[in-house]
């Protein structure tokens, strides 16, 4: 015997599968060459396009890692995402090369770079994908804006949350280049 009210089940609308399996997912934005703050506004407006809603940070200015390169400019969008991960990342990999991405040396400079950093709740590791991104926890100019969109962001499967180490990367060179308006300007 039940107790307690009974729930009414979920009205089943064409979509209502979909509105079940949405996810928010943070997408990583950077560039450092060219003139990377109207690459990373072309990209999120690109975004928006297609994907309709999404929330931006910050713009960055970080100091790059690897070889000796300029300066990046950093963004993130949290997103609304209903499939899998790896068809957004077949996603972000078309919108990079529409806005002129061409192969290079891991750590190189970029005209313009997507990268999935985190998705909530769930974890993806495959030999084109790895969600949370590997690097995440280690970098500013990826923490700083995933926690200015997700403050209470977590590591999947009960980790800690990533507010956790800050201090880590307290030591890297960053700064707020532009507020979450800087996309909608020109």
């Amino acid at each position: 015997m039940r107790h307690g009210p009974v729930q009414a089940p979920l009205p089943r609308t064409p979509d209502w599968h979909y509105h079940r399996r949405v996810t928010l997912v943070v997408i990583g934005l950077g560039a450092n060459l060219g003139d990377p703050e109207r690459q990373l506004r072309q990209a999120v407006k690109t975004l928006r396009l297609r994907l309709g809603w999404l929330e931006v940070s910050s713009l960055y200015r970080s100091e790059a890692v690897g070889p000796v390169q300029p300066d990046f400019l950093n963004a993130a969008a949290l997103v609304k995402w209903p499939s899998a991960l790896e068809d957004l990342l077949a996603l972000t990999q078309d919108l990079e090369r529409q806005l002129g991405r061409k192969p290079s040396p891991r750590w190189g400079p970029r005209h313009v770079d997507l990268d999935i950093l985190w998705a909530e709740g769930r974890a993806a590791r495959s030999p084109e994908l790895v969600v949370p991104h590997p690097e995440l926890s280690k970098r500013a100019f990826a923490l700083l804006p995933l926690l200015e969109l997700c403050p209470n962001a977590e590591v999947p499967d009960g980790g800690p949350s990533y507010r956790a180490f800050l201090p880590d990367v307290r030591s890297q060179r960053i700064e707020r280049y532009a507020t979450n308006e800087w996309w909608e300007e020109a």
